[in-house]
């Protein structure tokens, strides 16, 4: 696997590492995080990786930013369990309505778009994404559009891209444009599934939906 598709995992370790150090009590609640220059320097990453990073943490509520005060570790008291968001862009519309129902019965919101614009229309009008599954191909779009759009406005939704040419260059472009997943097509609800636990669910062990 080139190296692209295993860089952008970095900012999934950084947030690991903050939602263990608040889980052993190195971050109290309450507490103020280090700056993210800090947190950048000390995992050697850039800025970009750092604030997508937070991002998670912040939609997973185990942390919140106060405006111009910076970032602090959330009340653990004040937590609850949250169900987690998809978009799913496929046109395909016969596996989108196997995959979409996989993942309802998994226990994910699923929200679907044919095209790209239906995709953008979507993140404009919702923040609450917790992931993204993206074909690069679709009808109106070659989807880099909507990576740039996640880049530059969401940073915090993970991208998984669906593609039959996972080594291809296309691919790899849009790796180098932004963190993501890949998913070889034709792919299962179940593989889907299990990405996407390792994505936003860390702490699950793999489902298997009934699709």
């Amino acid at each position: 696997m080139p190296d692209a598709f295993q860089k952008p995992l970095k900012y999934l370790t950084i947030a690991s590492a903050i939602r263990e150090r608040i889980a052993d009590g190195t971050y109290r609640p309450g507490q103020q995080l280090p700056a993210s220059a800090a947190l950048a320097k000390e995992h050697g990453v850039a800025l970009m990786t750092v604030r997508q990073a937070l991002g998670i943490l912040q939609l997973e509520g185990a942390i919140e930013a106060r405006h111009g005060a910076g970032t602090f570790v959330a009340d653990g008291t004040s937590r609850s369990p949250r169900t987690r968001r998809v978009l799913l862009t496929e046109d395909d519309a016969a596996l989108c309505d196997i995959v979409a129902r996989g993942l309802r019965e998994a226990g994910y919101v699923v929200d679907v778009a044919s095209n790209g614009g239906e995709a953008l229309t979507r993140l404009e009008a919702i923040d609450g994404y917790d992931a993204i599954v993206l074909d690069l191909r679709l009808p109106d779009t070659d989807g880099f559009e909507i990576v740039d759009y996640i880049k530059a406005n969401r940073p915090a939704v993970r991208v998984i891209v669906a593609s039959g040419y996972v080594d291809g260059e296309e691919v790899l472009h849009a790796a180098e444009r932004w963190p993501l997943m890949m998913l070889r097509k034709p792919y299962t609800a179940d593989e889907l599934v299990e990405r996407l636990n390792a994505l936003v669910r860390p702490d699950m062990r793999p489902t298997h939906s009934s699709a």
